[in-house]
């Protein structure tokens, strides 16, 4: 009898795992038919979803474009990594698809040596990667056309660019399903097409190549280069970027004062110390009196020669002092994570990080009427710097050493809004207009009437002007935004910050187009320790302002060793006293004290900083599954506990 109840619970107990085993697949098959577009993302940043503003792209698409995925199954054996990506892109895609209605219809290859698909994906310019000695190969790209054979292809998906993957294939579809792009009218200085450039005034430069800003904004936009002389903005012109724009003429600024006036928007970035437009830093000579006359006439300004600093978001960078190599922060580098934008606004809401380099401050011109709206800025702990101190190599621990804090925090780009008034009251400039008593035929007369007609003198803007004004012109550059890489052959780009997001929101939300809104790359957000991060700048502070007493006394004691020295060779007794000798040993022994000393300082800063690193070592790896054990052990003790009061009550 007992081996015949002992046998019925060992049946139950397998039945019921079969029937769970059962049911576990049929929930799963019912679920995926039933809510097979329900997801949630638990992730931090929302990774594995698309940004709900990327809709619209998708829903807008009218003509059919096909989307083929090649990826070597041979690939996804040899590289776990690559294989957890593809299912990442191919999630994406049928999402977007599936938004499109059907009008994005993807397709899926395995391109297998020898075959046609292989050829295909060779054809369509698919990077092959070497999979062993063997000669084996594995692809995983992606080429799209359009029902005009328009087409874009993305070679190989790297895994250093996986947190870019919804810029790159929402930028895909949106190139194939917008041949009309926007039409942006730059006018700058810097050189963003490259050329020749020198380090030393009058010497050969090194040619360049053009700026990656450049290649990114005609991907979305239609960019026409635009003359500093020119005597009216092109009608076609959506949105004005001026970058920098120095030697504006008069005509020219009027032109730019116009548009604006009439309802055209505008992108400004006007930068005190432009390092890109001159490798030596400065902004002497470059003359930017029509746009600073303009910004006036906006309802700000810039401080000419005056740069801001910002200790705490000051940038690490590799220096030399006192004849030897140090780490220093570089507070005229500005270094702003997403506590220093604002989230609510459609430029910056998806903006992480940003690099600002020898910025200026943007400030309001007294009694101004304009509604002033702060994009980016620095914290508290800035302060205004002589741009004449970061010129050629700047003094970077002398920077750091000198900061004190205004407590004040620093607008350094802003959205401008608000009724406007004309910067040239008298209208067009006097040198522009046409000479008076010139002899013209019927024709020309014709003419000029109607171009007259035309350029109707504004002096109030029609409704509420829209600037956004930038005291940066560095954040293009490329080194302070994008590493550059060659992978077998194929340029790599894998931005370290959202410069060029910003400008691309910034110039595509002046354009009026909210769709694009979200064709910006998802951004390698910073998270350093801020805790550490300040004990570690508190620290160094103390210890450069130590260092630099003692290398005063040092410097101090050689010159008075020196002083006697000298003293004595130009007496007739070229022998030293016996007094000097002991007051130059004394001297000499006090400067291996201090230099022992200093070394000591410098050994002490290092050795705070490695046990600081290591103790957050200890706590990040060993103390989290430490703490997690110990709640599991208190979890399984209370349960035991309880079921030992239970037993006992019974």
């Amino acid at each position: 009898m007992k081996t015949l109840q002992s046998v019925e619970p060992v049946k139950i107990a397998v039945a019921g795992v079969v029937l769970a085993a059962i049911l576990f697949i049929a929930v799963n098959i019912i679920s995926n038919k039933m809510f097979g577009a329900v997801r949630w993302d638990a992730s931090e940043g929302q990774v594995y979803s698309f940004t709900d503003s990327t809709r619209p792209i998708f829903e807008a698409i009218d003509e059919p474009i096909i989307a083929r995925v090649y990826f070597s199954s041979t690939l996804g054996e040899a590289s776990p990594r690559h294989s957890l990506f593809f299912q990442r892109v191919r999630d994406l895609l049928e999402q977007y698809s599936a938004i499109s209605g059907g009008m994005l219809k993807v397709e899926y290859h395995n391109p297998e040596p020898f075959s046609d698909t292989e050829d295909r994906a060779v054809g369509f310019g698919l990077q092959a990667i070497p999979l062993g000695n063997i000669g084996e190969v594995g692809y995983f790209g992606i080429a799209a056309t359009n029902s005009t054979d328009d087409q874009e292809v993305i070679p190989f998906f790297n895994l250093e660019r996986e947190s870019f993957i919804e810029y790159d294939l929402t930028k895909m579809v949106f190139t194939l399903s917008n041949p009309d792009q926007r039409v942006v009218g730059l006018i700058t200085t810097l050189p963003v097409e490259g050329g020749m450039t020198s380090q030393v005034p009058g010497m050969p430069g090194q040619p360049t190549p053009p700026w990656i800003i450049m290649d990114q904004l005609r991907d979305l936009f239609e960019v026409q280069t635009l003359d500093r002389e020119i005597e009216k903005v092109p009608d076609d012109v959506d949105v004005l970027f001026l970058a920098q724009p120095a030697g504006l003429s008069e005509a020219a600024t009027y032109a730019i004062d116009q548009f604006v006036l009439a309802g055209g928007r505008a992108l400004v970035l006007v930068d005190p110390n432009s390092e890109s437009a001159n490798p030596q830093g400065g902004a002497g000579g470059v003359d930017l009196a029509g746009i600073r006359k303009l910004m006036t006439s906006w309802g700000v300004t810039i401080k000419d020669d005056t740069i801001i600093g910002d200790l705490a978001t000051a940038t690490r960078v590799n220096t030399s002092f006192a004849g030897r190599p140090v780490i220093s922060d570089y507070v005229a580098w500005m270094g702003l994570d997403n506590n220093h934008v604002d989230s609510d606004d459609a430029i910056t809401g998806d903006v992480k990080t940003l690099n600002f380099a020898t910025a200026g401050s943007i400030e309001s011109v007294e009694n101004t009427s304009f509604l002033v709206h702060r994009l980016v800025w620095t914290s508290p702990d800035s302060m205004e710097i002589s741009a004449d101190k970061v010129l050629g190599l700047p003094d970077v621990v002398a920077l750091f050493r000198e900061f004190v804090s205004s407590g004040k925090e620093r607008i350094l780009a802003a959205r401008i809004t608000g009724p406007a008034i004309t910067a040239f009251p008298s209208g067009l400039p006097a040198a522009d207009e046409k000479s008076v008593g010139e002899d013209l035929s019927v024709e020309d007369d014709s003419e000029a009437a109607e171009e007259e007609a035309e350029l109707v003198h504004l002096t109030n803007s029609v409704g509420e002007i829209q600037v956004v004004v930038v005291a940066d012109s560095d954040i293009m550059a490329d080194r302070f935004w994008v590493q550059e890489s060659n992978f077998f052959g194929q340029r790599l780009l894998v931005p370290s910050a959202d410069n060029a997001a910003f400008l691309i929101n910034a110039l595509e939300n002046l354009t009026g187009s909210p769709a694009l809104s979200s064709l910006r790359a998802r951004g390698q957000t910073v998270r350093p320790f801020v805790l550490v991060e300040d004990i570690r700048r508190d620290a160094e502070f103390q210890y450069r302002s130590t260092e630099q007493q003692l290398l005063g006394r040092l410097e101090e004691l050689q010159e008075q060793v020196a002083d006697i020295q000298l003293l004595e060779e130009g007496a007739e007794n070229s022998l030293l006293r016996e007094e000097d000798k002991v007051a130059i040993e004394g001297y000499r022994a006090e400067i291996l004290a201090t230099r022992q000393e200093l070394r000591a300082v410098q050994r002490a800063l290092q050795q705070d900083i490695d046990r600081l690193e290591g103790w957050t070592k200890v706590i990040n790896i060993a103390g989290v599954p430490i703490g997690f054990g110990l709640v599991l052990i208190g979890i399984a003790w209370a349960g035991r506990a309880r079921q030992i009061n239970s037993e006992t009550s019974v």
